[in-house]
């Protein structure tokens, strides 16, 4: 059985969050999953290598964003049918159930997304 895809290739990610979390005992819990978050990032590691849904096709680099290392495509332009949003009800422990985003568009080499 054969199967139409759309594979990105050479994707340069930009990974944003938001720490959540309450105080207890005079720390403050968002400051520290956010030093946390920066820590891992700027040593290149974490739980598991960022793809865009197929793990065949994981990123080369990731670590703090530089500049000069990238350079988006302006001339891409197109749509996603479909795009795999996530495969489980939660990181971790989760059920299996993926869900899907339709029509996700690429603009100008960009690729916007944000649950």
């Amino acid at each position: 059985m054969q199967r139409f895809a759309t594979v990105l290739a050479n994707v340069c990610y930009r990974i944003h969050g938001e720490c959540q979390g309450k105080s207890a005992n005079g720390t403050n819990a968002r400051h520290y999953l956010s030093d946390q978050f920066h820590k891992r990032l700027r040593l290149g590691r974490c739980l598991s290598t960022p793809v865009l849904g197929w793990k065949e096709f994981p990123c080369s680099y990731w670590g703090p964003f530089r500049e000069e290392e990238f350079e988006v495509d302006a001339d891409l332009n197109l749509m996603i049918p479909s795009m795999l949003l996530s495969m489980w009800s939660a990181p971790r422990g989760g059920k299996y159930r993926p869900e899907f985003r339709q029509n996700v568009r690429i603009t100008n080499g960009v690729l916007t997304f944000a649950e």
